[in-house]
């Protein structure tokens, strides 16, 4: 039996950091939530914590690698709340290294996560997405994507270019589902401060914004109307390089 009544978001990569602060800011505005997340443990944890607040979450346990499991997330999202006003695409993976060290397997890794879960999870839910929008004028796809994607960096080849064309795919995306009332945007933040992000929390210099900053900007995007569209939104580190603070 599907819950009745409030929108529904699902978010990949949404039991810690940005998709954590995300499902927390989504469940504050009343959303049903769907959060997919490759840790059980951390996923029930998170899960937990919503609803003793009284939000209405379903946990996926999979990875975003895996199209079947993608295919799990959508198949029990649509049991659960029989609709989809939100997609937020933010599961990733960064693994740094040179062009020379990096492996095709974490090469491939990055690809399908970073990039392949995006299109493949906006086309499985696209039907849902389409019919939220024919009926408030906009649903919405948010796609996580980081400054790294806009200002590469020696070490983070593959990372940067899978990023650098989810959000190209972002764009493209729109100009399909746009005339259905679904907007599509490419979030770009700048060094967060998220478990992804630990590898570089000894580096000097570096003040990392809070997840709940890249939620602000999700709320934002909410709260204009179905005639403004908001193709991207780069979030930089206050006082940074803007050479120098991916995420």
């Amino acid at each position: 039996m599907a819950d009745q009544g409030a929108r529904a978001a699902l978010i990949t990569g949404g039991s810690a950091g940005i998709g954590r602060a995300i499902a927390e800011m989504l469940a504050g505005e009343g959303y049903g939530l769907t959060l997919m997340a490759r840790k059980p443990d951390r996923l029930r944890e998170c899960v937990t914590a919503l609803e003793s607040g009284g939000a209405s979450v379903l946990g996926v346990a999979g990875n975003a690698a895996l199209e079947e499991d993608l295919d799990r997330a959508v198949a029990e999202h649509r049991d659960r709340f029989g609709r989809l006003d939100v997609l937020v695409n933010n599961a990733g993976v960064g693994l740094h290294g040179s062009i020379e060290e990096t492996s095709v397997k974490h090469l491939d890794l990055q690809l399908a996560v970073n990039l392949r879960a995006a299109q493949i999870l906006m086309s499985k839910t696209a039907p849902l997405l389409r019919k939220a929008g024919a009926e408030h004028g906009k649903a919405l796809v948010v796609n996580v994507s980081s400054m790294f994607g806009r200002y590469p960096q020696a070490g983070t080849a593959a990372y940067s270019t899978t990023k650098a064309a989810l959000v190209a795919l972002s764009a493209a995306a729109h100009g399909e589902l746009s005339t259905s009332g679904v907007q599509v945007t490419a979030l770009c933040p700048g060094a967060t401060d998220t478990p992804g992000f630990a590898w570089a929390a000894d580096r000097k210099g570096d003040v990392m914004m809070p997840s709940s900053d890249v939620a602000e900007a999700v709320r934002f995007l909410l709260r204009t109307s179905g005639r403004c569209f908001v193709p991207e939104i780069a979030l930089a580190v206050a006082g940074g390089d803007l050479h120098n603070m991916g995420a």
